[in-house]
C-alpha cells in the first residue's frame, strides 16, 4: 500500500509524518532518500503534480499550494488533508474520492481531544472504510507522545494508520 505525501520541500510537518509512520514499519522513498522498514506500507514524497496509477492508496496533502493544481486521483485512493486546505479539498472533490478531513471541530473526520504533554486522544468522528474494505468504527484512540508533534501531523498519521488497519498508540 502506498501513502503519497504532497508538500513543498523542507516541510517540517512532512518530516514529522514520515518519522511517525516509520515507527510503524513504513518504507520511505523520495528523490533524496530510500529507507526500508518492515514493509507494511510505503511512503512516497511528491513535490509536484504526479501521474498516479494505483488501485488503492492514501494521498495526504500537507500544504495548501497551487503547485498541485489539476492533480487527479483514481478510484481507490483516499485523501487526507486539513479542513482549512481548500486547494486539497477541491482537488479531492474533483477526483470524486473519499476524504478524511483533520481539524479541531466536530465536522472533521479526525480530531484531537484531551491534549496533554505526554499523550492525547485522537477521535475518529465517523465510520470510514479502510484500504482492505473493512469498516473502522468511530472511537477515541489514546496516543502516547514520545515528543511534541504538530496537531496535523498527529491527526494525519492516525488517519493513515487507521486506514491501514493499524491502531495508533505511540507517536
Amino acid at each position: 500500500m502506498m501513502v503519497i505525501l504532497f508538500s513543498g520541500r523542507k516541510s517540517a510537518v512532512e518530516r514529522e509524518i514520515i518519522e511517525i509512520l516509520c515507527k510503524y514499519g513504513a518504507n520511505y522513498i523520495s528523490d533524496k532518500a530510500v529507507s526500508a522498514g518492515d514493509g507494511g506500507f510505503t511512503i512516497i514524497s511528491e513535490y509536484k503534480k504526479t501521474d498516479i496509477n494505483l488501485k488503492n492508496g492514501i494521498a495526504v496533502f500537507i500544504d495548501d499550494t497551487d503547485r498541485f493544481e489539476n492533480q487527479v486521483f483514481p478510484d481507490g485512493i483516499t485523501g487526507i488533508c486539513e479542513d482549512k486546505n481548500i486547494t486539497a479539498l477541491g482537488i479531492f472533490k474533483a477526483s470524486g474520492i473519499p476524504v478524511i478531513s483533520c481539524g479541531m471541530s466536530a465536522k472533521n473526520t479526525v480530531t484531537l481531544s484531551s491534549l496533554g504533554s505526554g499523550s492525547l486522544l485522537a477521535s475518529l468522528q465517523r465510520t470510514v472504510t479502510d484500504l482492505s474494505g473493512g469498516e473502522v468504527e468511530p472511537g477515541e484512540f489514546k496516543i502516547r507522545l514520545t515528543k511534541p508533534y504538530t496537531h496535523f501531523a498527529v491527526m494525519a498519521s492516525a488517519a493513515v494508520l487507521l486506514l491501514s488497519g493499524i491502531v495508533p498508540d505511540v507517536f
